[in-house]
């Protein structure tokens, strides 16, 4: 990314922290109004403007500014006027609150002064509101990192939740720097806060002291941290990644498959390593790459170290060794022997029956023989066409073959549910569908 234009940059750290609030937040919860709180500094103006550009996109609701005053510093009143500037020049509505009995002399004038600020800010927030705050990658490592040396707390020391009830941090998907690389860009203003400067502050002398040298020997602490948390959030099943629905994982003896919207790239890495015939290694930044064209809409299949691979199919991820022979030939030699009245005489499903022939499928030890989990589709040209069902797949191309010449035509079970579920009110109450792993069962029972 070091190479990019303005433009460019812009547009991808857009993509990439939009991707990651979808995760977090429902549409629903996105089309309500919110209210970010700002202190003037790098982290919150850049939000404030952030969000505010996606308001203006049409993305998510009304956008409005809370400052807080603590009235301990002179600094505060430029902090404000500058706010108040950017506020203006922008049309964003902005409350400024007041904090009462801080004193920067307190010992726990940290933990006082953070508490004030959110009951504040919490006591104004509308009932239809979020609350955005501008914490980032670093905080969050930092956080992490003081926690796991004064807490015994597990949760704690993850690091900074990305989501806590209706307070939302977008930019933990980002770090300081590539925050800054955007402002500057955008030319946002902002104020740096002396304060920041006094290690006197456990945060400040982690940031200062110590984190400058772990960078030095470790140059991607970051990047791994952040995959750690995310692992370490799903084991404690603490996730809010993907509200929309988490990920289930289904092991077999030849490979896994990860169902969901959303996939960890750690459980990824721990999949293909446990299959694996060679030793670990670092293998992130291919799965990244994976994530990124599957998000661009390729399936693979992908290739990794070790004699691996990756398919994606709809809300699914198979992960196998190279050469997996699946039920391609087997499916497509009795297919081939069925006559169309035979098919035509063929089981009519209702969603829930299909639903428990893709729960009958993923409990089968040859599972992943069958997948991504093929049926086909013996309706009319009308309900294929609202089903947006195909003739190809690339994992089954003798199938595929026999049902281009036959006029037939298939989809994933999984596919079939969602669309039939979104468009329920175009589609019959049962499908007349065959399961294709059915006929790799009826060949080996005969």
């Amino acid at each position: 990314m070091k190479k990019l234009s303005p433009i460019a940059y812009r547009a991808l750290f857009f993509k990439h922290v939009w991707r990651f609030i979808g995760n977090v937040a429902s549409p629903h919860e996105l089309i309500l109004d919110h209210a970010v709180a700002v202190s003037g500094g790098l982290d919150s103006m850049t939000l404030l403007w952030f969000a505010n550009r996606l308001h203006q996109q049409g993305k998510i609701g009304k956008v409005r500014a809370l400052f807080v005053h603590h009235h301990t510093r002179e600094g505060q009143g430029q902090d404000l006027a500058m706010i108040e500037s950017f506020c203006k020049q922008e049309g964003i509505p902005l409350v400024i609150l007041h904090a009462k009995g801080l004193s920067p002399v307190d010992s726990n004038f940290e933990a006082k002064a953070r508490k004030v600020r959110r009951d504040l800010c919490m006591k104004e927030l509308g009932a239809n509101e979020m609350m955005w705050t501008g914490h980032h990658l670093d905080d969050s490592y930092e956080w992490s990192f003081m926690q796991r040396h004064r807490s015994t707390s597990p949760k704690a020391s993850i690091g900074i939740p990305v989501r806590n009830k209706k307070i939302l941090r977008p930019f933990l998907c980002v770090s300081r720097a590539q925050i800054k690389r955007l402002s500057v860009f955008e030319g946002i203003p902002y104020r740096d806060d002396p304060t920041n400067k006094d290690t006197k502050y456990d945060r400040n002398f982690v940031r200062l002291k110590i984190v400058p040298l772990i960078k030095e020997r470790y140059p991607k602490y970051l990047k791994f941290y952040s995959h750690f948390a995310n692992f370490s959030a799903m084991v404690m099943k603490i996730s809010v990644m993907n509200r929309s629905g988490a990920s289930e994982l289904f092991a077999y003896e030849n490979g896994a498959i990860i169902l969901g919207r959303h996939f960890s790239d750690i459980q990824i890495q721990e999949m293909l390593h446990h299959y694996s015939s060679a030793d670990r290694g670092e293998i992130i930044t291919p799965i990244e790459r994976m994530l990124r064209a599957i998000e661009n809409g390729k399936k693979g299949p992908f290739h990794f170290s070790g004699g691996m691979e990756a398919f994606y199919s709809h809300n699914m991820l198979m992960i196998y060794r190279q050469g997996m022979k699946n039920e391609d030939e087997t499916i497509a030699s009795v297919l081939s022997q069925l006559s169309n009245n035979a098919l035509s005489q063929m089981t009519s499903f209702n969603k829930i029956e299909l639903e428990q022939a893709w729960k009958n499928l993923l409990q089968n030890p040859d599972a992943m023989r069958n997948m991504p989990g093929l049926v086909l589709v013996l309706e009319s040209e009308s309900v294929c066409k609202t089903l947006n069902t195909s003739v190809f797949d690339p994992r089954y191309p003798k199938v595929s073959a026999i049902c281009k010449e036959r006029g037939l035509r298939f989809m994933t079970i999984q596919k079939c549910l969602d669309v039939w579920m979104q468009k329920k009110e175009k589609l019959p109450k049962k499908l007349k569908l065959l399961p294709l792993y059915n006929l790799s069962n009826l060949f080996t029972s005969q």
